[in-house]
C-alpha cells in the first residue's frame, strides 16, 4: 500500500478483511435515500447486515467462469469507472473510495430502515422516496460500498474506530 491514501473506513476495511481473502465475513453498511420533493429534508438511512466475501476477483467467480464456458457472456473486462487501489478491495473513482463486495447465495442480509434517525417499516420507508427510486434494484453477484458508508465490518466497528 505504498503512497495509496485510503479514507479511514476503506483503510479500516482493508484491516479488517485483507488478511480474510475470500472468506465469509459480517458486514454492515448504510445507504443513504433521498427523499421526493414532498418529503424534502426528510433524512433516509437503510442498514444492511450480512454475510458477504471480499477480497474476490470477479474473474474466478465460478459463476462468470461458466457463464463464459457456455457462450452466456464474454470475458472479463477492466472496471467499467474507477481504479483499483486495492486489488480486489477497494477501488478509486472520483476522490472516492469503494470497497468490492461478493454477496451469497445462501446469506440474505437483515435490512432496517431509518427516517430522521427512528426505525420505520419498509412500506413508510418506500413511500418517502421517488416513485423511480421504490423498486428493489437487480440482484447482482457482486457491488461496491462508498467506504464511508461501512458501519462494521467483521465484528470491528468502524464507526466507533474512526470516530463517525
Amino acid at each position: 500500500m505504498n503512497n495509496i491514501i485510503l479514507h479511514e473506513n476503506a483503510a479500516s476495511f482493508l484491516e479488517a478483511v485483507q488478511s480474510k481473502k475470500g472468506q465469509f465475513i459480517e458486514l454492515s453498511f448504510r445507504s443513504i435515500g433521498e427523499p421526493s420533493a414532498e418529503h424534502k429534508g426528510k433524512n433516509l438511512v437503510k442498514v444492511s447486515t450480512g454475510i458477504y466475501r471480499t477480497g474476490v476477483d470477479f474473474a474466478n467467480l465460478s459463476s462468470v467462469k461458466e457463464a463464459i464456458a457456455k457462450g452466456e457472456r464474454g470475458e472479463v473486462q477492466p472496471l467499467a469507472w474507477g481504479k483499483w487501489k486495492v486489488f480486489p478491495f477497494i477501488i478509486g473513482h472520483k476522490d472516492t473510495d469503494y470497497c468490492r463486495i461478493t454477496t451469497s447465495p445462501s446469506h440474505h442480509p437483515s435490512v432496517k430502515y431509518y427516517v430522521d434517525g427512528v426505525e420505520v417499516s419498509k412500506e413508510h420507508y418506500l413511500s418517502l422516496l421517488p416513485p423511480s427510486k421504490r423498486k428493489a434494484s437487480e440482484p447482482s453477484e457482486v457491488f461496491t460500498i462508498k467506504a464511508e458508508n461501512i458501519i462494521k465490518v467483521g465484528g470491528l466497528d468502524i464507526e466507533a474506530k474512526v470516530g463517525v
